[in-house]
């Protein structure tokens, strides 16, 4: 995610067993997809995404560790940072909400911190992994005004389902 004038500008799609394309992939090389109790579908019934960087013994059922690129064009008077996350905390804070943060701290380090912190606070059960890259426009954008909705973290977290 790339924070842009104090809003957050989604980069990515998520690989996840929702998407036809990472679906059918997984189904064509002998993998399943069930969903949990929660109603989130899931790759052999654990995986809650279609590609990986581990997860090796999933490599056969279609799980694949190739990224999606696409190129974007950097306004350093604009953008302040780039965001990259993990499920973790993307299962658990909205790219804005993440941003919101981000904008609020003083430095990367603390911003991570932060982050990361908030995500385990808020119920998240997987690994809560930022790196914040910051650019010219660090700390010249105040947070947009949007507030954190608690019921729908706590719910997605599975721990009060």
């Amino acid at each position: 995610m790339l924070g842009r004038k104090g809003k957050a500008l989604k980069l990515t799609v998520d690989h996840t067993p929702e998407r036809k394309d990472e679906k059918e992939r997984i189904k064509k090389s002998g993998g399943f997809i069930t969903w949990n109790s929660l109603g989130q579908p899931n790759v052999n019934g654990r995986l809650a995404m279609t590609r990986s960087i581990g997860d090796f013994d999933l490599k056969n059922m279609g799980v694949i560790a190739e990224p999606e690129t696409k190129r974007v064009t950097l306004h350093h008077a604009h953008d302040s940072f780039l965001a990259l996350t993990t499920d973790g905390i993307n299962f658990i804070m909205n790219s804005q909400e993440i941003c919101n943060v981000i904008n609020q701290c003083h430095d990367p380090k603390e911003a991570a911190q932060r982050i990361s912190d908030q995500a385990l606070q808020y119920g998240s059960e997987d690994n809560s992994t930022i790196i914040v890259v910051p650019f010219g426009a660090w700390g010249k954008h105040e947070s947009s005004d949007s507030s954190f909705s608690f019921s729908r973290s706590f719910v997605s977290s599975g721990r009060w389902a």
